[in-house]
């Protein structure tokens, strides 16, 4: 079997003001990186129910394989209501008790995961006792060099300082922004610090081999356990809303970073791509590389 991606979380409807997509930040990295050509795989659970089905179906049409995707007789797909601010950022109410809260290890994951390449996991999923199980049971099945990326990715009250320690623990790589890493230093009773002084102690406190991090439109900033660091100013566009940004930001850094490109590279691409998707409608909205090339040489 092909190494793989394996993309673990929740798969849910973004249900906005012009109407439902599909999302979740686990789904749009996955399909983002489906779009470059990487054999994908989710794991989440969704419902037996109408939403369930057009979400297998969107699943599908987005190169994404779907073996490892569970289905719930009884708990419906997830949902989450999201509202835009006058800066197109968007603010989640995320529904309880839906079928990802259940997601349980099986003897397909379980085939799965030793093709593994890449795991890529978030905190929302982990609300639940189910979920938490079966992504430590996944962390164990995998081969000794696939690569474990964390993105924290904070909502409401769907994480906890156990939960992320946890997770940074199973980790090589994570992902967050401003806003969780402060929160994260201010949990922890870190002193006053600069972003790269926050950055420098959360790889150390955790051995992590590097951390990418991202700054909404003043860009990005990476740092590996080499001493290397690099920040990329953001690119001025005309935001239409910020769903999935982050998530295809951090699927163009990973994918360059897997071809062995330099730091500079993979976060320059990372911002681009995110920066063009605050310019659609949908997390998943496609992107061509002609028009992530035509977008570099002409910023």
């Amino acid at each position: 079997m092909e190494q793989t991606i394996l993309s673990y979380g929740e798969v849910l409807w973004d249900l906005l003001p012009a109407g439902p997509m599909l999302g979740g930040a686990p789904f749009n990295f996955a399909a983002r990186m489906a779009a470059f050509g990487h054999p994908c795989v989710m794991v989440s659970r969704i419902g037996q129910d109408a939403l369930g089905k057009q979400a297998m179906a969107a699943i599908r049409d987005h190169a994404v394989e779907t073996c490892c995707i569970q289905v719930d007789p009884k708990l419906p797909t997830g949902t989450v209501t999201i509202e835009l601010d006058d800066l197109a950022n968007a603010h989640y109410h995320i529904t309880e008790q839906v079928a990802y809260d259940h997601l349980q290890f099986d003897p397909v994951i379980r085939q799965v995961a030793d093709h593994a390449r890449v795991l890529y996991f978030g905190t929302l999923v982990q609300r639940s006792e189910h979920p938490r199980q079966t992504l430590a049971e996944l962390r164990r099945c995998l081969p000794q060099d696939a690569l474990c990326i964390c993105d924290l990715n904070l909502r409401q009250a769907c994480y906890s300082l156990e939960t992320v320690q946890a997770s940074l623990g199973i980790a090589h790589w994570l992902k967050c922004n401003q806003e969780e890493i402060l929160w994260l230093s201010e949990a922890l009773g870190w002193s006053h610090q600069s972003l790269p002084g926050l950055i420098e102690r959360t790889m150390d406190q955790w051995q992590l081999e590097g951390i990418l991090l991202t700054l909404g439109e003043q860009g990005a900033l990476v740092a590996a356990a080499s001493g290397e660091m690099c920040y990329q100013p953001g690119f001025q566009v005309k935001v239409r809303e910020t769903i999935g940004a982050g998530d295809a930001t951090t699927a163009a850094f990973v994918h360059h970073r897997l071809k062995g490109d330099s730091l500079e590279t993979c976060i320059l691409r990372g911002c681009a791509l995110g920066s063009l998707v605050a310019t659609r409608a949908g997390g998943t909205c496609p992107v061509t590389k002609e028009e992530l090339d035509h977008f570099l040489a002409n910023p």
